[in-house]
């Protein structure tokens, strides 16, 4: 793709390699850009890979192992006839969907289907690691044979290059983490390295690559308000936004929490391989390896091509019999509309009701959704969808070419233009404080609650929840105070701050955290990450003093600042040294 005069020429001093990889439930595209001073970036995407029968951006999120858990063959490898035979001579272990293992805890899957297992002897960790490995070699593959100095930018720039990789909306900072360590031990970037991987949502990146492209031009209105729908092949991520400028680049702000449900096109494949299994049960179909081979046919074409009008549909099977009774004529086994209507129907009410979700917290003044990813092209879920919108007297659109595809160069995009300036919290977020006691106030006299005289002479009740403001500005910071009395002498350990971000995922918080008198927390909280901080440079910068009792302390006041304006939260801590503001270092920790 050529340089795009919507996007401004490069300010920085030096050359810069940045690699976006979109690693999706089915298939994975990579995209690479090289900053140069002075000109416009350029995007490029990964249009060759391994066995590839034709260039595509896009190949399988697929891999076979063998039975020692070394990795066999990737992407498009998985698909040449050759490889497959060679799987089934070795007894090769073919892998999909495990991106999906990844998930956080609190997105279920769909009720009655299931998610293909990860082999005992593999882990979602180590696969992706595996495949990070292997996008690497095929990125440094590409730019050292297309570039006549392709060996010396390699050479050069892969030590200091960004990696950005994308997520589903509902991944959090524990996904994100293991993403970034599985990014690290695949070499993409080294153990020291790991704040030059970054994360976007698949998503935002999709809608800022089809403004970025302009294709969908005539869609974004200063001051207008739409509804972003990514239907990919795992995830279904929803997010309304605001636009507020177009040009010189675009500028958006969230209006809702961005949402995410496991209602992808790979539910639908499975609805219809529980209805193959039932109806095929029996006959010389009833195998997984065949069985596997129908569906595999039903994905290519009977998924992608049914519609609302269509009363009946035929998939191949192996061989030319005809079984009346089961709808089997000469090898193509006969689907009604209502039967290819019911594999969609789970994944169509979570779409609308995820729809009607950001519509309502929206503010109800969207008046468009733009529809991108694979299952968005079905013709059937299109029409399905602009039928809801009509109820809503909300257009549904879906762009043409580029949007489908080019999340891995939106990725880009969004790194280079940071085009979004606030977030909506998908919950709410927040840590736990300590607040003045209340005998008046039966929640503060509840048996088992924890108190405190602090500094100041007064009785404080701990374990209470403070919460981040629901608008996140990128560049804004949320504080915490602490205070902190340390002896002369303290160990490491007493210089080792730690604080820990909560989640709650209801409507609205409870005053404490945990039940009195326990350390469980209450229903709805689940601890985030941990932010450990370093205070041995604000201890040493800490007048002493000396208590009534004649014991020589020092009392730290420092806060902890908290960052959640883009995808990842960050950390650090701040104090005052003479009246100046001082920062110093605070990392997270997941679980």
């Amino acid at each position: 793709m050529a340089a795009d005069n919507r996007r401004p020429p490069y300010a920085g001093p030096a050359r810069k390699l940045i690699v976006s990889i979109d690693v999706g439930t089915t298939f994975t595209a990579t995209s690479f850009c090289l900053l140069q001073p002075g000109n416009v970036p350029k995007f490029e995407e990964i249009l060759r890979w391994p066995k590839q029968a034709t260039p595509d951006a896009k190949v399988p999120s697929v891999l076979y192992y063998d039975a020692r858990g070394n990795p066999k063959a990737f992407g498009a490898e998985t698909e040449d006839e050759d490889t497959i035979l060679e799987a089934e001579e070795n007894g090769w272990t073919k892998v999909e969907w495990w991106k999906l293992h990844l998930r956080p805890g609190h997105l279920p899957i769909i009720k009655g289907l299931a998610l293909p297992p990860i082999p005992k002897h593999l882990t979602a960790d180590k696969i992706f690691t595996d495949h990070l490995r292997y996008i690497k070699e095929q990125v440094k593959a590409y730019i050292t044979s297309t570039y006549g100095s392709g060996s010396d930018i390699w050479d050069s720039l892969s030590q200091t290059m960004y990696v950005i990789l994308t997520t589903p909306n509902g991944w959090e900072g524990s996904q994100q983490n293991r993403m970034r360590q599985a990014a690290i031990d695949a070499g993409l970037v080294d153990q020291d390295g790991g704040r030059r991987v970054r994360f976007v949502t698949e998503a935002e990146a999709a809608v800022l690559y089809a403004a970025d492209s302009g294709s969908v031009e005539d869609w974004l209105v200063e001051d207008g308000h739409l509804i972003l729908c990514d239907c990919g092949g795992g995830t279904v991520d929803i997010t309304g936004y605001k636009i507020n400028a177009v040009k010189p680049t675009l500028k958006l702000e969230e209006s809702s929490a961005s949402r995410c449900y496991l209602a992808g096109a790979v539910f639908v494949t499975q609805a219809a391989k529980a209805f193959f299994k039932a109806r095929l049960k029996g006959t010389e179909w009833d195998d997984e390896e065949r069985l596997q081979r129908v569906v595999n046919h039903f994905d290519r074409n009977a998924k992608k091509k049914f519609s609302e009008n269509d009363s009946v549909c035929y998939v191949q099977l192996d061989g030319h019999r005809t079984i009346p009774h089961l709808g089997i004529t000469r090898g193509r086994i006969k689907i009604t509309g209502a039967e290819m209507k019911s594999f969609f129907a789970a994944p169509l009410q979570q779409i609308k009701d995820g729809l009607e979700v950001a519509f309502e917290n929206g503010g109800r003044v969207a008046d468009k959704v733009i529809l991108v990813g694979g299952l968005a092209s079905s013709p059937y879920v299109f029409s399905q969808l602009v039928a809801w919108g009509r109820e809503f007297g909300i257009s549904v659109s879906r762009p043409d070419g580029p949007c489908t595809k080019a999340v891995a160069n939106g990725a880009l995009f969004w790194h280079i233009c940071s085009s979004v300036g606030s977030r909506i919290a998908k919950y709410h977020y927040g840590t736990t404080v300590r607040i003045p006691f209340d005998a008046n106030n039966p929640e503060h006299l509840e048996q088992g609650r924890t108190t405190a005289v602090g500094l100041d002479g007064k009785t404080y009740i701990h374990h209470a929840w403070s919460s981040i403001n629901e608008k996140i500005k990128a560049a804004k910071e949320f504080t915490s105070s602490y205070y902190l009395e340390l002896g002369s002498d303290p160990s490491k350990s007493d210089l080792a701050h730690e604080s820990t971000l909560y989640a709650y995922r209801r409507l609205a918080p409870t005053t404490f955290v945990r039940f009195p008198g326990r350390q469980t927390l209450l229903p709805g909280y689940d601890a985030v990450c941990t932010v450990q901080g370093d205070l041995t440079n604000l201890f040493a910068a800490t007048q002493q003093i000396t208590t009534a009792t004649g014991t020589k302390i020092k009392r730290l006041s420092f806060e902890v600042c908290l960052s959640m304006g883009e995808t990842e939260v960050t950390a650090r801590l701040r104090w005052k040294e003479d009246g100046e503001t001082v920062y110093g270092p605070a990392t997270i920790a997941y679980d």
